[in-house]
């Protein structure tokens, strides 16, 4: 029996829809998906919503849950970590003391004075449960779904011998949109992707046997990159999250590069956008996600929860995400091509060999295989290796519990207007998250 071991699966967003997924899947039939958390009563309730999932849907998973960690990692075929470390009070510490020195953030989860903080708090707890599983299930893929995605993999693979992939989905919704662009059906759109999570480059678009990006190009003839920014509405909480594209568009006719990834995300590895000139991005349709929408959204989605388990109806189908076809490709089941945040062993030529980069991979039975793309284009080096020499820094703090390389990863950040902000600002971060920030990894 396979065995899925979920750590966080108290997670009112993604444990409901992952698990309508796996219980979709064929070749996962029969298997075990045992949900772990450290909060035992929201773990009861996406048992209970998870055990109604796989009844409405006739689906053959044995849920089953634990409080212990090791009880869940033992014996292990994939292990499944989405997991917020400090949960929204941390985050709410990764926006709001940046902002006091004058740095406002869209996310504030990959890049930035958050991304730092945000990977100080999760690098320990990720390399421990990686360190776990080399006694537990040493066999066993660790699927990562928690940001910031690139540090946590890159210190796992760096610091430990278990297998990790890092699953994102903003490529598949950039292509959700070429789709609609291009006027060219979804299953036609195929992408080459080369870069780093949050800020991977799509350098190709076959849109039906035609030239994607020539496609973009001479949409952008007719159309103005920021005709969406315009459109800004805030009906509900979901609202914030939607991608109007006019930071990608217009990057694409500035940079001749296209960012597969949303705006919100975008917009934190580039130094003019989240100013004051800018309305604080808003220029490009961008709003910045508070701490209270977070909440907000977290009570909508329990409040659904809730509704289903008394049996009220719920759609069920198949999501976008990748992590379920991925176990069921590594299974021996269909293979396919998704994009994978993993270990450079060439596959990007002009980015240091080991660095965790977001590409193409072929997954099968045998394993991930990814697709070389050669050298990514100057201006797109240009942009993403002084980003990824950053991490370098983030990760060998995280895993020595030095200081220095913290401080030069900060000052040199692009959100970070002055560096002599940096030393009082990483100083006030690591106080706020001195629970969470153990030392040597």
């Amino acid at each position: 029996m396979t065995k899925i071991a979920f750590i966080g699966g108290g997670s009112f967003l993604w444990t409901p829809l992952l698990v309508t997924d796996i219980a979709l899947t064929g070749t996962l039939a029969g298997a075990e998906l045992m949900l772990h958390d450290i909060n035992a009563e929201a773990l009861d309730l996406l048992a209970r919503a998870a055990r109604c999932i796989v009844a409405q849907v006739g689906g053959d998973l044995h849920i089953s849950t634990t409080l212990d960690r090791a009880e869940a990692l033992e014996g292990a075929d994939f292990v499944v970590l989405c997991v917020a470390i400090g949960g929204l009070a941390a985050m709410r510490n990764d926006l709001e003391i940046p902002e006091r020195y004058g740095i406002r953030q869209s996310v504030g989860d990959t890049v930035g004075p958050g991304g730092l903080a945000r990977a100080l708090r999760h690098i320990p707890f990720a390399v421990q449960l990686a360190r776990e599983m080399e006694q537990l299930c040493p066999d066993a893929w660790l699927l990562n779904l928690t940001n910031p995605m690139t540090t946590i993999c890159r210190s796992i693979t760096r610091a430990t011998r278990i297998r990790t992939i890092g699953l994102c989905h903003e490529v598949t919704g950039v292509r959700q949109h070429l789709s609609w662009l291009l006027n060219v059906p979804l299953e036609k759109i195929t992408l080459e992707v080369a870069g780093i999570n949050h800020l991977p480059v799509i350098l190709r678009c076959d849109a039906d046997g035609r030239d994607g990006l020539a496609l973009l190009r001479a949409w952008l003839t007719t159309h103005d990159a920021l005709a969406c920014a315009q459109d800004v509405t805030f009906n509900n909480v979901f609202d914030v999250f939607v991608d109007r594209l006019a930071l990608k568009l217009t990057l694409f006719e500035q940079l001749g590069l296209l960012f597969g990834a949303g705006d919100r995300h975008i917009a934190e590895f580039f130094p003019h956008v989240l100013t004051e000139q800018t309305g604080w991005g808003r220029r490009y349709g961008i709003l910045l996600t508070t701490v209270e929408q977070r909440e907000e959204m977290a009570r909508v989605r329990r409040a659904q929860i809730e509704y289903f388990v008394s049996g009220g109806y719920c759609k069920l189908e198949k999501s976008a995400e990748q992590l379920a076809p991925v176990m069921a490709a590594l299974l021996g089941g269909p293979a396919g091509r998704f994009v994978v945040n993993i270990p450079n062993r060439g596959q990007v030529d002009n980015l240091p060999r080991d660095a965790v980069v977001e590409c193409v991979a072929e997954i099968d039975g045998l394993g991930v295989h990814p697709l070389a793309v050669g050298e990514l284009p100057l201006a797109a080096y240009a942009i993403l290796a002084p980003h990824v020499a950053r991490q370098e820094l983030i990760v060998e703090a995280a895993l020595t519990g030095e200081r220095a390389p913290a401080l030069a990863a900060l000052a040199t950040d692009p959100l970070v207007h002055d560096p002599a902000i940096a030393a009082p600002l990483l100083d006030e971060l690591m106080q706020a998250n001195a629970a969470y920030i153990t030392g040597p990894a």
